[in-house]
């Protein structure tokens, strides 16, 4: 599978740019991402959240018009077709280090994903796979998820290894920074990965089990998280 092209992050930086005009780069790609993340979420949810999760997307695409959500929904589509192309890549967090969105003060530098790969392979795909044959899945847990390129690594060295990660693999990420929180949540559900990303600090309240933090914390769930059943084993 091919790496998205330099031409192709360009055609997304351009498209971001023709979105901000009189906002922010940083303004626009947050309002995207909240707007993605918020569609992924509402496949699954109901009721009351469903309803608040629509009403914030409506004040969120409020703020543009009819010519910039035409971007947005380009922009989602164009996204759609890479990882569609390829979904083992780290698309979002490259293209946000490219629009230099990475913040000194909170050492949002993303680890860049050939070393990602590099640490996925140190992983013992015997013991793996022995876990999966007692269990029916194994469970992996990212303390500090960024944009979600050690997960996307690891799910492709398992991919590569026979495994389907989609529904023998549940993913517990966290991170203090709510826009990469929801970059990682994207970026999983478009992988398809069985994931629940908890929004916190992960040394001052670390995530415990489902059950207990959903009533309590901030969660972003994945389309597969919960038609798979995910929810029940973490």
């Amino acid at each position: 599978m091919k790496k998205l092209s330099p031409k192709g992050y360009e055609k997304l930086i351009r498209l971001f740019q023709s979105l901000s005009g009189t906002r922010s780069l940083w303004e626009s790609f947050n309002d995207c991402i909240n707007l993605f993340s918020l569609s992924f979420q509402n496949f699954t949810e109901c009721g009351d959240v469903f309803r608040k999760n629509e009403e914030e997307y409506k004040q969120i695409i409020g703020k543009y018009k009819e010519k910039e959500q035409e971007l947005i929904f380009h922009i989602f589509a164009e996204l759609s077709n890479e990882y569609e192309m390829n979904p083992f890549q780290d698309l979002l967090g490259e293209l946000y280090m490219r629009l230099d969105m990475g913040s000194k003060t909170l050492g949002q530098f993303f680890t860049p994903y050939h070393l990602a790969q590099l640490c996925a392979e140190m992983a013992d795909i015997a013991l793996i796979k022995q876990e999966i044959a007692n269990n029916g899945f194994i469970t992996i847990n990212e303390p500090s998820c960024g944009a979600g390129a050690n997960i996307i690594a690891v799910m492709e060295f398992l991919h590569r290894n026979g495994i389907n990660y989609q529904k023998e693999v549940v993913v517990v990420c966290q991170d203090i920074s709510a826009l990469t929180a929801k970059m990682c949540h994207v970026a999983l559900s478009f992988l398809g990965c069985q994931a629940v990303i908890k929004i916190g600090d992960t040394l001052a309240n670390p995530f415990e089990r489902y059950s207990a933090e959903r009533l309590k914390s901030n969660l972003l769930k994945t389309p597969f998280f919960i038609l798979y059943g995910g929810y029940k084993k973490v």
